[in-house]
């Protein structure tokens, strides 16, 4: 009966090792599936985690250099407005330094035009009031009272200025178009 227990316990523990062998088996593919899809996830997560990285570098640097081509763009645009500011200034200098025969041609020009009510006085540059005087307008030379450049006419309660710098002021905007076309011929 000895034999008999030792071959069933033989037996038991061979059918034992048996089905140990096939679980560890079992449980060895168990765990290589889990270790394979594991890899899988974290691979596609890194390909994930690069390609945003990538997106936003590019993202990154087509921003800055966008900003920077419109720094410079601003910068260019600064230094036309800059070098027209000039011509304007340029221009303001040479028509107060008009010779006077510049001056009085174009005072009798723009006096033709305007219509007197009478009372009015003619406000002249310092320097050409007694060429002004000289014509014997029929309107009064001011005494005290001067512009830099061209003339003002003042009236009761009002005044029209031909002074040269309102007259660049006003017309300003639609020049500097025609100065740029000028002179940053692109």
């Amino acid at each position: 009966m000895m034999s008999n227990l030792e071959n069933l316990t033989q037996k038991i523990i061979e059918e034992a090792k048996s089905q140990a062998s096939i679980i560890e088996k079992e449980s060895k593919k168990a765990n290589e599936k889990i270790i394979d899809s594991k890899t899988r996830e974290a691979e596609e997560e890194k390909k994930r985690m690069l390609s945003r990285a990538n997106s936003e570098a590019n993202l990154l640097r087509e921003r800055t250099i966008s900003n920077a081509e419109l720094k410079a763009r601003n910068k260019k645009l600064e230094a036309k407005q800059e070098v027209i500011g000039r011509s304007f200034d340029t221009a303001n200098e040479r028509l107060k330094n008009f010779n006077a025969d510049k001056y009085v041609s174009y005072l009798q020009s723009k006096i033709k035009s305007i219509k007197f009510e009478g009372g009015e006085s003619i406000i002249v540059q310092e320097a050409m009031k007694s060429k002004v005087e000289e014509l014997g307008l029929d309107i009064k030379v001011s005494d005290d009272e001067f512009v830099e450049s061209g003339f003002s006419i003042q009236g009761k309660g009002t005044r029209l200025n031909y002074t040269f710098e309102s007259l660049i002021e006003q017309y300003r905007d639609e020049l500097e178009t025609e100065i740029a076309k000028s002179l940053f011929k692109e």
